[in-house]
């Protein structure tokens, strides 16, 4: 009998009653993994490793970002001590101007320094920033001289030279020679004019406030040291010129004594600046107006001393003539309006030659504790220090030493008298990265500044990026 073949089914067909596909292959040994079980265990490896590569390349990126402003420093940073200090020039200016101290006038204890700020406050046109709101001055006077220019045909012999107003060095002279009836006139409103109520106000001041007399306290939020308006100091230089004119006036007037008050009142103008003043400029202005009071006052005695002698035959008294000595060789005749002086000062502060970073830090800190010395320099110095973390790749890493932080809270407590001042302080104190965060940039500095910014957000420092705009800004290379 013929029977139907059944051919066998491919095991992929035979579904459930045929032979599987494992069937054809051999059996696993015990403890075999097959390749399908390893695949997620490589692929987490392997990932692993591309996010191990991923870390290690940032922090070498980080790290050579954080490279830049270290090296920037390490390069540099010495010269924002060296660039920022004053030399010979400056302190023979202010020592020039201490021979003249005994010549101010007697200071009136009534006079608060609120009431002497915000008489200097009058004097000088308002500069204000946004951070910097300026108090109201109730009336601004603008003297006359500030905007009227000298007809040609007056005060031939002192005509102007500093400003618009006769020349402060040869208007004294032009007195025994006289005046016409309108220069009289102008004169007479030079040495009326309502400026001079402020202008004496401050000379006499026992003390004054110049930054709570000119600024609403506290400064406002964004306010930096750096960005602190200065005042207009040609207003009060040609205020000191002036007053050459206005002692004209009361020579001319037979007011002898007048006149002399009038020229020492400007010394001590001078003066006011150079004890009161918060910034090294503040102190130099105040140098400058002092030698504008000396060279007129100077000449008033010679003046003075010619009428007398031919008078009575007698000399100025001692101390008077103890100036004249020191001033001024009477054998050798000297030029009426010059002001040279042929003595030799010695410095005060020695200049910045051959000095390491390490030796200026400790004159600083000297400076700002010494009471003797001049509250410009004072704050000047305690500025520049405040810049410490900046000099060295130390601070810039760490922050600024202990040092340097107890002088700013010392100064606030000692250097301070008022709370403009200490407000002030305050600002100076501020870390870099908040004084300094808009330094004009070069191209240069944009790259390195953009890497330090990497790397200080990585690092948590804020001081890369500030500080390697400040010494790139400050000490280029």
């Amino acid at each position: 009998m013929d029977r139907t073949r059944t051919e066998p089914r491919e095991g992929g067909v035979a579904g459930s009653f045929g032979v599987g596909q494992d069937a054809h292959m051999p059996a696993h040994p015990a403890g075999h993994v097959p390749e399908t079980a390893k695949r997620p265990v490589r692929m987490r490896t392997r990932w692993l490793g591309v996010v191990a590569r991923v870390v290690r390349n940032a922090a070498v990126a980080v790290l050579v970002m954080a490279a830049v402003p270290v090296g920037i420093v390490a390069l540099n940073g010495h010269r924002l001590w060296t660039s920022s200090q004053w030399g010979r020039n400056t302190n023979e200016k202010v020592s020039r101007a201490e021979l003249m101290r005994p010549f101010t006038l007697p200071r009136d204890p009534s006079i608060t320094p609120m009431q002497a700020g915000l008489a200097f406050n009058a004097l000088i046109p308002e500069r204000a920033g946004p951070s910097f709101p300026v108090l109201p001055v109730p009336a601004r006077v603008v003297p006359d001289w500030q905007t009227a220019t000298l007809p040609s045909d007056m005060f031939l012999g002192a005509r102007p030279d500093q400003f618009r107003g006769p020349s402060s060095r040869t208007i004294l002279d032009a007195v025994a020679r006289g005046f016409t009836a309108q220069e009289m006139a102008y004169l007479r409103s030079v040495a009326t004019s309502p400026v001079w109520k402020e202008f004496d106000l401050v000379a006499r001041a026992p003390a004054v406030d110049f930054i709570g007399g000119r600024f609403k306290i506290p400064f406002g939020p964004a306010a930096t040291a750096e960005q602190l308006p200065i005042p207009s100091f040609k207003t009060t230089k040609e205020l000191a010129y002036a007053s050459a004119s206005r002692a004209a006036y009361y020579m001319a007037t037979g007011q002898r004594d007048s006149a002399e008050t009038v020229l020492r009142s400007t010394v001590s103008f001078g003066f006011a600046l150079i004890d009161n003043g918060t910034t090294l400029i503040d102190e130099l202005i105040g140098a400058a107006i002092v030698g504008i009071g000396r060279d007129a006052l100077e000449r008033f005695y010679f003046i003075e001393h010619d009428a007398q002698f031919a008078r009575t035959g007698t000399v100025l008294p001692d101390g008077l003539s103890r100036f004249l000595i020191a001033t001024h060789d009477p054998r050798a005749g000297r030029p009426a309006g010059a002001s040279s002086n042929p003595v030799e000062y010695p410095l005060r502060v020695d200049p910045v030659t051959s000095i390491t970073a390490d030796q200026l830090r400790q004159r600083l800190l000297a400076r700002i504790a010494d009471p003797a010395t001049h509250r410009g320099e004072r704050f000047e110095s305690l500025r520049i220090l405040s810049m410490s973390s900046c000099s060295n790749v130390r601070d810039l890493l760490l922050g600024p030493r202990s040092d340097v932080t107890d002088a700013i809270r010392l100064a606030r407590q000692n250097l301070a008298r008022f709370p403009s001042e200490r407000a002030l302080i305050d600002l100076v104190g501020q870390p870099p990265d908040l004084r300094f965060p808009n330094v004009p940039t070069d191209p240069i500095t944009g790259l390195a500044t953009s890497a330090a910014t990497v790397g200080g957000v990585v690092l948590h420092n804020p001081r890369l990026a500030a500080c390697t705009r400040l010494v790139r800004a400050y000490g280029r290379f």
